[in-house]
């Protein structure tokens, strides 16, 4: 049995390192961009970055660069 409780030891430590590793991959793509916002798909509204963080259905990542920065003004003849 000893054998047994061996294999559960390396199970639980690589599923402990795969989890860690996602976690900090997760924190890491979050931090590294602040140039985006949670948006929620109907409506396109602003909402906390906790629901896309969370992978909430029906929110998004928005990236500055889909809005332009400014409206184009229509020319008057």
């Amino acid at each position: 049995m000893k054998g047994s409780a061996e294999i559960m030891n390396v199970r639980t430590r690589t599923a402990a390192a795969v989890l860690t590793l996602a976690v900090v991959a997760g924190l890491g793509a979050t931090s590294c961009s602040k140039s985006r916002w949670c948006e929620r798909d109907l409506g396109d509204v602003h909402v906390a970055d906790s629901y896309c963080e969370r992978g909430t259905p029906g929110y998004e990542w928005e990236p500055d660069h889909d809005k332009p920065k400014y409206k184009k003004k229509s020319k008057k003849h």
